[in-house]
Order: structure tokens, then C-alpha cells, then sequence
């Protein structure tokens, strides 16, 4: 009977382990999908928090070589100041030029919205092509800043700012950020 319940108990104790031990195979797509979850901020606040600064980067290159030495300007003692020097010359560039490049699959994360509270056009053809572009934009930069050339990223800016022009054009040029006219794809005219 002793030798039954120690089986018993060992079996138990086997299954139990087995159960809480992670998985080699790695985690399941259900819990892959429930860790994605929605996207955290709205399409203004991927623009604001990425693309506007990131972009800016870049065209800053247009006025000022990324190689030059920086003066040394005394900031306000914010956390901003502490952290602006932790990067430096053209790794500034390329890093923005990633961030614009990858920064196309926040954009098409499913489940965004824009401030309006419409969900991102991302089924709309013209938006899937704005898309293309900006990626396309971020990938030409990116070489161009590989290159360490400040001609080359200055020509690379053009790209950028048609890509983000294309698209402004359509989806955000359209009044306020919160407008109901944003955000809405354009319609149909008859032929």
C-alpha cells in the first residue's frame, strides 16, 4: 500500500512540475497574442514620440554636419539635458533613420487608432502605399547616413518629406487632430 501511495505521489508531483515548467518550444501563440494586446498609443502619439523627432534628426543634417564637434550649451538641468549627449554624430542619424524604417510597423500594429478615436486606415490601398513609402524613405536614409556623407542624407531628407507629405495630405490635413475628418480615407468620386 506504501509502495502505491509513494507512486501515486510521485506521479502527482510529476505532473504538477511538468504543468508550471516553461515550455520548450516557447510560448504558445495564444499567449503571444494576449501579450501583443492593443496598441498602447494612439497614430498621433507614434507621429509625436517617433516620427517628428526621429524625421527632425534627419533634416537637421541639412544645417548641421553630425561629425562637427557640439558646443557645449548649458541646459536647464533636465533629464532631457542629462541624456541628449548619450549619442553623438552620425549614430544620431542612423538611429533615427532605424526608428523611421521600423516605425512603419507601429504604424500598421492592428487595433491603433488615430486621436479621433477611428481605427488607422490600415486596410485602405493608399495608406498601405504611404506605408511602403515611409519605410522605403527610412531605408534610403539609413544608408545614406551609413555613408557619412551629409549630401547624401540632405538628398535622403526629400524622400522623407514626401513620404510623410503623401500621407498628411490625405489623412491628416483635415483640421484639428481630434477632427472626424481625420483619419477618414477619402471618397469615392464617380467616374
Amino acid at each position: 500500500m506504501r509502495l502505491l501511495a509513494a507512486a501515486s505521489m510521485v506521479a502527482l508531483i510529476t505532473v504538477v512540475v511538468a504543468a508550471q515548467a516553461p515550455s520548450k518550444a516557447g510560448p504558445s501563440k495564444t499567449t503571444a497574442a494576449a501579450s501583443a494586446g492593443k496598441p498602447a498609443g494612439t497614430l498621433a502619439q507614434v507621429m509625436r514620440g517617433i516620427y517628428f523627432p526621429n524625421a527632425n534628426l534627419i533634416f537637421d543634417v541639412q544645417q548641421n554636419d553630425p561629425a562637427a564637434p557640439k558646443k557645449k550649451v548649458e541646459g536647464t538641468g533636465s533629464s532631457t539635458d542629462t541624456y541628449a549627449a548619450a549619442y553623438t554624430g552620425w549614430e544620431v542619424v542612423e538611429n533615427a533613420a532605424v526608428a523611421l524604417t521600423d516605425g512603419v510597423d507601429l504604424i500598421l500594429q492592428p487595433g491603433r487608432t488615430c486621436q479621433n478615436g477611428k481605427p488607422v486606415p490600415l486596410t485602405q490601398p493608399d495608406f498601405q502605399r504611404f506605408a511602403r513609402q515611409m519605410r522605403e524613405a527610412g531605408r534610403v536614409a539609413l544608408q545614406a547616413a551609413r555613408t557619412k556623407n551629409q549630401e547624401k542624407v540632405s538628398d535622403a531628407t526629400n524622400n522623407i518629406a514626401e513620404a510623410c507629405s503623401n500621407c498628411h495630405e490625405i489623412y491628416r490635413d483635415k483640421g484639428p487632430a481630434d477632427s472626424p475628418a481625420r483619419c477618414t480615407p477619402p471618397a469615392k468620386t464617380q467616374p
